[in-house]
């Protein structure tokens, strides 16, 4: 998989700078096109956007480089300020909240931030994370949400809580730094998409400590499948999400077991996310993901073209406006995705015939409505956000 059209001189510093070590290649490659002078408001805004903001700081305003005007350090300065201080405060109640589930026996999985940070990032205070999420078997679901209320986390009202997958808290212990959300997962994705076994990921996986409390983790074929199911599920628009699959891959090279990466990503019906996340981490980011896996996942069938030119026509990863990760293309997208024929066809069903749920959190119509009120609005609420989309044109459309 290759990058479709050619990058700007932004987005070459942007994934050139998008790693915690640079190589002697690509401090060079940083070098020269300083020299050539950058847009540096997009370029900051757009390491803003994904999440490589702290990162960029420590290339750019490294001693010895030149060429950054003071006003571009300082911004990248607080950036990199805010992250490290709002990681700190993650950490803090991570450790809060796995010391309390280790008091009440119950099984906890993080998923990303601060622990994956320690796992793959030389300074893992320069990692971008916007709230902790804990995975939890689905029999310690209710004693889990327990937990968390007795330790003060307060529910969000059903409205706000938005997928089916896991329930939101908001946990607030009085720190300075202020509130954190808690996303206690049940599931790894929606039941109206295809998406890897969590019960299968339970019996795979060994307990471990994160700073001295217990934990458990993820085999590292579950691990990888999941970073990958996890980028395209948020709509492949994340270039830290990429970094993660590439560190992931570069910290274990020659350890992977590709041939069980493959097969899992298939029994799961999630072998085009899979394929999308692993060609965008090697194509953008330079990962080392073998082509023949590459092969072994490359969709054949009916619409994976179309797909493909969607995903172009919305932004790529680069380049996606943020009102195109929700609404009408970005579901048709995930339809397009989806590997398995019955889970497509749900998706489908969700989408024309929408719970009441769905429809109350894009309308302001309540769930007991008829559907002779309710509908006519709904379909006018896809029409009026589709031709928003059509408006809305990405920059430097055609690059991914």
């Amino acid at each position: 998989m290759t990058v479709t059209g050619a990058l700007t001189i932004e987005d070459q510093l942007l994934v050139s700078g998008a790693h915690p070590v640079l190589s002697a290649e690509r401090e060079r490659g940083m070098s020269r096109l300083l020299a050539l002078g950058p847009d540096w408001s997009r370029l900051v805004a757009d390491a803003e956007r994904h999440g490589l903001a702290a990162l960029l700081h420590g290339h750019l305003c490294a001693p010895g480089v030149a060429g950054v005007p003071a006003a571009i350090r300082e911004s990248l300065a607080r950036s990199a300020w805010t992250c490290v201080a709002w990681n700190l405060r993650l950490r803090h109640e991570l450790g809060r909240l796995l010391t309390a589930f280790d008091r009440g026996r119950v099984a906890v999985m993080p998923l990303k931030g601060p622990v994956l940070a320690d796992q793959l990032y030389p300074d893992p205070m320069l990692r971008s994370t916007g709230d902790l999420d804990l995975l939890v078997r689905s029999a310690d679901r209710r004693a889990a949400e327990k937990i968390l209320q007795g330790l003060g986390c307060r529910r969000l009202p059903a409205r706000e809580q938005g997928t089916d997958y896991h329930t939101v808290f908001v946990s607030d212990d009085g720190d300075a730094a202020g509130e954190v959300l808690v996303e206690l997962h049940h599931e790894l994705g929606e039941r109206h998409v295809s998406g890897p076994d969590v019960r299968a990921i339970w019996d795979r996986a060994s307990p471990s400590a994160w700073a001295g409390l217990p934990i458990w983790s993820m085999a590292l074929p579950d691990l990888l499948v999941y970073l990958c199911f996890h980028a395209a599920k948020d709509g492949l628009a994340s270039l830290r999400a990429l970094l993660d699959i590439t560190l992931l891959i570069e910290r274990h090279r020659g350890e992977i077991p590709w041939a069980e990466v493959t097969a899992r990503a298939r029994a799961a019906h999630v072998a085009s996310p899979v394929y999308l996340s692993l060609g965008q981490s090697r194509a953008l980011l330079g990962a080392p993901v073998p082509e023949a896996v590459l092969g072994a996942l490359r969709p054949c069938r009916l619409g994976w073209g179309l797909s493909l030119r969607l995903f172009r026509w919305r932004g790529g990863v680069l380049h996606v406006p943020q009102e195109r990760l929700v609404g009408p293309f970005m579901a048709i997208l995930m339809i397009l995705w989806e590997d398995s024929p019955r889970r497509r066809l749900r998706q489908v069903q969700r989408n024309l015939l929408p719970s009441p749920r769905l429809r109350e959190r894009w309308t302001d119509v309540g769930p007991a409505a008829p559907w002779v009120r309710w509908y006519p609005v709904w379909l006018w609420c896809a029409v009026r956000q589709a031709a928003r989309q059509l408006r809305t044109r990405p920059r430097d459309a055609g690059c991914c």
